[in-house]
């Protein structure tokens, strides 16, 4: 999996209902026709990513990944206009 990057869009803590927030980070890609896979270890920048989550990127605009993340409290490392990467380790 070769590196990409994104400028963040948003970082929020999605409440499923309950106690449970998931926490997804909104960004888009710098290169143009990204075809966005992960790897055996995702990262986004030093936080580790669980999933890509489509229905989410959809539905917040055009152009959008939304990755979710593995620990809630990596979500506030992300600001609107950040450059991220994504990689595997």
């Amino acid at each position: 999996m070769r590196p990409w990057s994104f400028e963040v869009e948003a970082a929020l803590l999605i409440n499923e209902g309950g106690v449970q927030c998931v926490p997804v980070v909104f960004a888009r890609p710098l290169q143009r026709g990204a075809r966005i896979e992960l790897g055996k270890r995702p990262f986004l920048n030093e936080a580790r990513v669980a999933a890509l989550d489509p229905a989410r990127a959809t539905a917040r605009g055009p152009g959008l990944v939304a990755f979710v993340l593995e620990d809630p409290m990596d979500a506030r490392d992300f600001k609107p206009g950040d450059v991220a990467r994504l990689e595997s380790r």
